[in-house]
């Protein structure tokens, strides 16, 4: 039967999407309300999206410590194990982009500049692992999933060169660049959350069949 670690991915996807979307407006409405209102929704948002990706790192080693309790293949144990070191990476990345934030909030803009491309090749770099991760099963959902973890690597990368245009005061270009940023997160965690709720119903789906003895695609001889 399913719980709530099995669930804890998908409800940090939630908070990742929460958190994109909230930090993507803030990029938006720079131009729109002030700096100062869109750097804290943006400060918010990764604030946001730290949570999300510290709730999914717990659930990963819950899941893997249950996968070597239970002696489940080593296919599955390096999978949780490689999404949650990827996960954690990540939550370190947004917790620097806050901070840096904040920096730039109260003035200290090149020292902001630097820390939010320091934050963002960190985010980066957890990205790709999780996207490494995803496609060590090789299932089209894992596909999926990885698909959503390499836009949001490449989102936050490109915030990563958004922020050095900014340190040689290319204002525009670093502006712009970090709209697309944050809009590419945001669609690469819409699709994490879809593979992952496509997971949960499969397995929900399995379940009752083993429950119940209902094996539709199963051979049986006499």
């Amino acid at each position: 039967m399913r719980d709530l670690v099995d669930d804890l991915p998908l409800i940090g996807a939630y908070f990742l999407l929460l958190g994109t979307s909230t930090a993507a407006v803030g990029i938006s409405s720079t131009k729109i309300v002030s700096e100062n209102f869109g750097r804290s929704l943006f400060a918010k948002g990764n604030a946001i999206e730290a949570f999300g990706n510290t709730i999914q790192a717990i659930g990963r080693e819950k899941l893997y410590e249950r996968a070597k309790k239970e002696n489940e293949n080593e296919i599955e144990k390096e999978y949780e194990l490689t999404m949650m070191i990827g996960a954690w990476i990540q939550a370190a990345g947004n917790a620097t982009n806050t901070f840096a934030t904040n920096l730039e909030i109260e003035g200290m803009e090149k020292e902001g500049f630097r820390l939010n491309a320091l934050g963002g090749i960190i985010q980066s770099i957890g990205a790709q692992i999780e996207t490494t991760g995803a496609l060590i099963e090789g299932t089209q959902l894992d596909k999926i999933e990885a698909y959503g973890n390499q836009l949001i690597g490449l989102g936050a990368l490109i915030d990563s060169i958004a922020n050095a245009a900014l340190l040689r005061d290319k204002i525009i270009l670093g502006k712009d660049l970090l709209l697309v940023g944050s809009w590419v997160q945001v669609f690469g965690s819409i699709l994490i959350i879809y593979a992952l709720r496509q997971k949960r119903s499969e397995d929900e789906k399995n379940q009752l069949e083993y429950r119940y003895g209902y094996y539709p695609n199963k051979q049986f001889e006499w």
